[in-house]
């Protein structure tokens, strides 16, 4: 894999104003803002989400996701194709849990509180000033 590439590909990612993860629900796109709590160079990135919500029934009958990284200060944005799952593992509830999430969940030991980890396949991403299409490919 083209370590540059790759490079900038996290870049936009950390940069981004708007991150929005992409499921399918009844043969349409339904899209929603997120925000990113880790990634991982092997292509995983996290999010934190409710179990009761919509999004996470859509994966679990789809898991095939998009998540969209807009960067609009930096002229680029990033598409991460791939496979999403729920992770309701204390340990890691734990250790990714931020405390501004109270009001939205009581706590890391909050039933309704889950990880979504999306496994990245590929990602393409778009930089505006050298109009430029890069992917990246992601190994299994």
């Amino acid at each position: 894999m083209d370590e540059e590439a790759e490079r900038r590909l996290w870049e936009i990612v950390e940069e981004s104003e708007i991150v929005l993860l992409i499921t399918e629900s009844e043969g349409y796109p339904r899209m929603r803002p997120m925000t990113v709590v880790a990634y991982e160079e092997d292509g995983s990135i996290w999010f934190a989400t409710s179990k009761s919500s919509r999004k996470v029934e859509e994966i679990e009958r789809n898991p095939h996701v998009t998540a969209c990284f807009l960067n609009l200060e930096g002229g680029a944005h990033a598409q991460v194709f791939g496979t999403a799952e729920v992770v309701a593992d204390p340990d890691l509830k734990k250790e990714l849990w931020d405390e501004e999430w109270g009001e939205y969940w009581e706590g890391p030991d909050d039933p309704d509180y889950v990880l979504l980890s999306l496994h990245g396949a590929r990602a393409e991403y778009y930089l505006l000033d050298e109009d430029e299409l890069w992917v990246v490919e992601f190994e299994d």
